[in-house]
């Protein structure tokens, strides 16, 4: 009995499938395979972060850059994607004016989707900037290219404290978490991505056709 009572779940054959199909099945349609590359980015990122591993100690540790999480990501996504798309690099298009990853269907039909990578802590973003770029950059530039129609727009925050740590004896701040200003307002890093996510609705409201841009976030602060 207590054997059993600390058994994980069993899954069955029908869930076991539908679990498999969701990450390995062949996209018929642009909404599947921009839903398949969704899945699978975020899946990694939760990689990132859980891992046994902890292959995200680099960025929490001022060493890593955009330009790190970006390759990290698009070896990953070439591991297990390669089937149902190709992952080009910004250097690797060498051209200015280009998202950090696009993601090219294997089918030619369901064309191509780009992938804008930010280190929303780094001190080179303000609040004001990393909200904007979703229509400046984003929206502006790389939804015009052509067969793009999705652009995903990937926010870490690499802070080292998940929360501001205060000095018991003198009451000063000892580390300072994600903070960031908004049109004069602090935010964190929620405050931040709701922001986000309410301007990528608009964007997207006012894009037309079956144009989408969503946000994509991980947090890597310390667990």
């Amino acid at each position: 009995m207590v054997r059993a009572s600390v058994r994980r779940p069993t899954l069955t054959i029908a869930d076991a499938l539908s679990f498999v199909n969701l990450f390995t099945k062949a996209p018929a349609s642009v909404p599947e395979f921009r839903a398949l590359v969704k899945r699978q980015i975020v899946a990694l990122l939760e990689k990132l972060h859980h891992s046994d591993d902890d292959e995200s100690f680099v960025f929490r540790d001022d060493r890593a850059t955009e330009d790190d999480l970006r390759n990290w990501l698009s070896a990953r996504m070439r591991e297990i994607g390669s089937s149902h798309y190709e992952v080009i690099r910004e250097r690797e298009v060498a051209v200015e004016n280009r998202p950090d990853l696009r993601v090219h269907s294997r089918n030619p039909e369901f064309g191509l989707i780009s992938v804008e990578i930010k280190l929303a802590d780094a001190d080179h973003w303000n609040g004001n900037t990393l909200v904007n770029k979703i229509e400046t950059q984003l929206a502006n530039q790389y939804m015009h290219e052509n067969g793009s129609h999705t652009g995903f727009y990937l926010l870490a925050n690499a802070a080292k404290p998940l929360k501001k740590e205060i000095d018991s004896k003198t009451g000063k701040v000892k580390r300072r978490a994600f903070a960031k200003k908004v049109a004069g307002k602090n935010v964190n890093f929620a405050g931040l991505l709701t922001l986000c996510d309410a301007r990528a609705a608009a964007v997207t409201a006012g894009l037309g056709g079956n144009k989408l841009i969503d946000v994509i976030a991980v947090d890597l602060s310390e667990r």
